[in-house]
C-alpha cells in the first residue's frame, strides 16, 4: 500500500510507491546510505535506475528528490523516506 506522510512518501525495500504526480518508485536495494531507486510514470514498461545518497539530492525525471531517511529495524523489511528536494 502507497503511504504518505508529512516526511515525504515511504518506500519499501522491494515494494513501491506513487507519489501525488503519478511517478512510481521502486526500491531495489539499500547498502548503508545508498539506495537503488527505480522509478517510472504510470504505465510505462520501462523504469529508470538512479542511485541515491541519502541527504544528497538526485534528477528524477523532471524533479530533484531526496531520501531524507533510510529506515531499519532488526527483523522488519527497511524503508526510506523520499521528499522533494
Amino acid at each position: 500500500m502507497d503511504e504518505l506522510n508529512p516526511q515525504g512518501l515511504l518506500v519499501p525495500l522491494g515494494g513501491v510507491a506513487t507519489d501525488p504526480d503519478g511517478v512510481n518508485y521502486a526500491v531495489a536495494a539499500i547498502d548503508g546510505d545508498t539506495v537503488e531507486l527505480r522509478y517510472w510514470h504510470g504505465d510505462e514498461e520501462r523504469a529508470t535506475t538512479v542511485y541515491a545518497v541519502k541527504g544528497v539530492p538526485v534528477r528524477v525525471g523532471e524533479q530533484d528528490v531526496l531520501i531524507s531517511a533510510v529506515l531499519t529495524e532488526e527483523g522488519k523489511r527497511p524503508w526510506v523516506v523520499l521528499g522533494p528536494a
